[in-house]
Formats: C-alpha cells, sequence, structure tokens
C-alpha cells in the first residue's frame, strides 16, 4: 500500500510578503545606523574635551596643593608642565612669561594633561589641521590653546569640533571651525 506524502513550504505569494516586510524594516532602520558613525565621532570628541578639563581642574587642584608655587615651576605629576602664575599649565619647556609661545607647548598640555592621551600633532595655525593624520591638532592662537578633532575630518572645507583652552583661566570652551 502506497501512502501519499503531502509535500509543506511556502508559497510565492508568503515568500514575497515576508521580502517585502523585510524590506520595509531595512528602510526604516537603516537611516538610524548611517547616523552611529557621527555619533561615536561625537561622543569620542566630548569625552575627550571633557577628560581635558577634568585634568586641567585636577593640575589647578595640584598646584594648590603644592602650595602654590610661583609661575615657570613643573609640576611633576604632570610630565613636568610648568605652571602660569594662575595656577594653570603653559608647556614643559622653560620660557619668559607664562603662557604657550609655540603650538608644541600645547601639544606638551595635552599629552600631560590627558596622560594616555590619543594621538596628537602640532601644527603653526589652522592651515595646517588640513591633511592631519592625528586624533587632535593643537594650535596655539596668541596665549591660548585650540585642539581642533581632526580624527574625523581633516579635509580642507570641512567642519570640525575643537576646543579652545585659555592657559589664563584654566576655561575650556567647545566651537566649530571650517578648515581652509
Amino acid at each position: 500500500m502506497q501512502t501519499s506524502r503531502k509535500q509543506q513550504g511556502f508559497t510565492i505569494v508568503e515568500l514575497v510578503v515576508v521580502i517585502i516586510l523585510l524590506g520595509i524594516l531595512a528602510a526604516t532602520a537603516l537611516p538610524r545606523f548611517i547616523d552611529v558613525d557621527d555619533d561615536a565621532h561625537t561622543a569620542a570628541f566630548e569625552g575627550i574635551m571633557g577628560g581635558f578639563q577634568t585634568g586641567i581642574a585636577l593640575y589647578h587642584a595640584q598646584w594648590i596643593a603644592d602650595g602654590q608655587v610661583s609661575a615657570g615651576s613643573q609640576v611633576p605629576e604632570f610630565n613636568n608642565l610648568r605652571v602660569t602664575a594662575q595656577g594653570y599649565p603653559y608647556s614643559n619647556t622653560s620660557q619668559t612669561g607664562d603662557v604657550p609661545t609655540v603650538s608644541q607647548d600645547c601639544e606638551d598640555v595635552f599629552v600631560g594633561v590627558l596622560q594616555s592621551a590619543p594621538t596628537v600633532s602640532d601644527a603653526a595655525a589652522a592651515a595646517g589641521v588640513v591633511g592631519s593624520a592625528t586624533d587632535f591638532t593643537a594650535v596655539r592662537n596668541g596665549a591660548n590653546c585650540e585642539f581642533y578633532y581632526s580624527g574625523q575630518s581633516s579635509e580642507s572645507g570641512a567642519t570640525i569640533p575643537l576646543f579652545t583652552y585659555f592657559s589664563a583661566t584654566g576655561v575650556v570652551t567647545r566651537s566649530t571651525a571650517v578648515l581652509p
């Protein structure tokens, strides 16, 4: 006696419906995943800037704990960064005046305050940020240090975030810049 086997499977209509549903789900979810890269760069920048602000506050606290040593003295706990008269770091090198004099001074502050910092380089002007292969590029602007987030983009015309460190007051502010 022969038994008949009933075959089971999906019909073409069922398969088409499933494919359409998957397409709708992908179309609604995809835009959310596209912005993940930008969100990650924003979070990285904000984290480093927050860490830098905290490092500046810790440096200032160390200066107070050390008895408010005179301007130009080195603070060994922060890679021998020298102190301004107000108690904020400005450089590793001995120099007249207590402000950064070259962009290398700004790079020194970045590394000294953050200890295990992301990659950083220095440039003489904002134009030097173009083509940078590091996460941040330090540029001295008067008595202040600007730290451009070149990890996201360093192409000419790109708008990138940066934070500025005011060495006289220890204040750190956030802004953006268009690369020349």
